[in-house]
């Protein structure tokens, strides 16, 4: 038996009965999990939700689920929050109205239990339907096509990962504040984590359907021109080596 459990944690805010099929979504990834001896928490973190949004999520309380409602009016701090809420090894998060392929957690877990401790895992694939149609390949990070630097320009991977538990504890997600000119706080966790040694690493044959509408927040962060927070990734300075912490050229 694999010591490693996962939290399954929704997140949603206005989505109403389009969460239903997200709900299925995950359920269905759950099953499976469970099937092969995984033990899986079912959390939901309701950020300034609708009505519509909060009466289909309380009918999910009698069927074991734990429902939280915020009120941070910013993804990263309400992820933040349900984390605290959690005592699974692993989190896997998945948006009110985005859909998991049914063997991700499975073959998430099945190869994290394989790698370091310190490893976070990606789809292979990102889908998006309704207002963007494209379809996006995650890089493995011991790919050749990696380049650490180009984290420095662009965002390799997704916020919604298969991650240790303890990368949360240890990186919490940047506030988000637009207004001010910051956002992308996935990305910034994504550099954060890379300079802390982390190896981000992607499960064959795995997808996420992403529902890309207008007025989403990386739309609206793009739109904007916001920027993501200060890291040290950003320091010219630095070598790397894949998989290991970045370090110092300078003497």
């Amino acid at each position: 038996m694999s010591d490693i459990s996962i939290a399954a944690i929704v997140t949603a805010h206005r989505e109403g009965s389009l969460a239903g099929i997200s709900i299925q979504s995950c359920l269905d990834a759950v099953a499976e999990a469970e099937a092969h001896g995984y033990s899986v928490q079912l959390l939901a973190n309701l950020d300034r939700p609708n009505d519509e949004t909060r009466a289909y999520f309380a009918d999910l309380v009698t069927e074991g689920w734990t429902i939280e409602e915020t009120d941070f009016g910013d993804q990263g701090a309400a992820r933040n929050h349900i984390i605290g809420l959690s005592s699974a090894s692993h989190i896997a998060f998945l948006d009110g109205d985005d859909l998991w392929s049914r063997n991700w957690l499975v073959d998430a877990a099945n190869l994290a239990a394989r790698c370091p401790d310190k490893t976070i895992l990606h789809p292979e694939f990102n889908w998006f339907f309704e207002e963007n149609s494209n379809i996006h390949i995650h890089c493995d990070q011991d790919h050749p096509a990696f380049d650490w630097q180009n984290l420095r320009i662009t965002n390799y991977w997704d916020a919604l990962c298969f991650a240790p538990r303890a990368s949360y504890e240890d990186f919490p997600y940047s506030k988000r504040d637009v207004k001010s000119g910051f956002a992308f706080e996935d990305w910034h966790w994504n550099c954060e984590t890379v300079l802390a040694g982390y190896n981000h690493k992607v499960v064959d044959r795995t997808i996420h359907f992403k529902r890309r509408r207008l007025g989403s927040q990386t739309l609206e962060a793009s739109g904007t021109r916001s920027l993501m927070r200060p890291t040290d990734l950003l320091n010219y300075d630095v070598a790397f080596q894949p998989s290991r912490p970045l370090q110092s050229n300078m003497t």
